[in-house]
């Protein structure tokens, strides 16, 4: 359902909350954990990072971490970020035409689920996802 660009900074902040305070992580050091190209990781981080879905220091000891009010943001901003504002309003099957009026064969179904995601993704917080440390678990991990 949504693009690897979100999975991306998913996993990089899930690692990003494990970091110690006052603690950065930088590209390279993500990258290396995560197993994602430097590159594709960088814009994402820095994209996020305006968005203030996480924060950036820059020069020696600087580099990505999470501050209080990035935790408190609620999950729908890093989607969105990434997404766009739209991304719950679309076709599940990518029909520019699908409505109410004029639904695709799964846009009844899809309708109840978006408008339930929607509600998680609105009232959880990026803190919510990092404290659930099973799914922090599950990140695959550069051996």
């Amino acid at each position: 359902m949504f693009s690897n660009s979100t999975k991306y900074a998913i996993r990089a902040i899930l690692q990003l909350s494990t970091l110690p305070p006052q603690e950065r992580a930088t590209v390279d050091e993500l990258a290396s954990v995560l197993d994602l190209p430097k590159a594709y990781l960088s814009k994402l981080l820095q994209q996020l990072s305006r968005a203030d879905v996480i924060s950036s220091s820059k020069g020696r000891g600087g580099g990505f971490f999470l501050s209080n009010s990035n935790l408190k943001r609620p999950l729908i901003d890093l989607i969105e970020c990434l997404e766009g504002h739209n991304v719950l309003k679309k076709c599940l099957l990518g029909l520019p035409n699908c409505s109410d009026k004029n639904p695709c064969a799964l846009h009844t179904y899809y309708k109840e689920f978006r408008i339930d995601l929607e509600r998680v993704l609105m009232k959880e917080s990026l803190r919510d996802l990092v404290l659930d440390s099973d799914l922090l678990n599950r990140i695959p991990k550069k051996s």
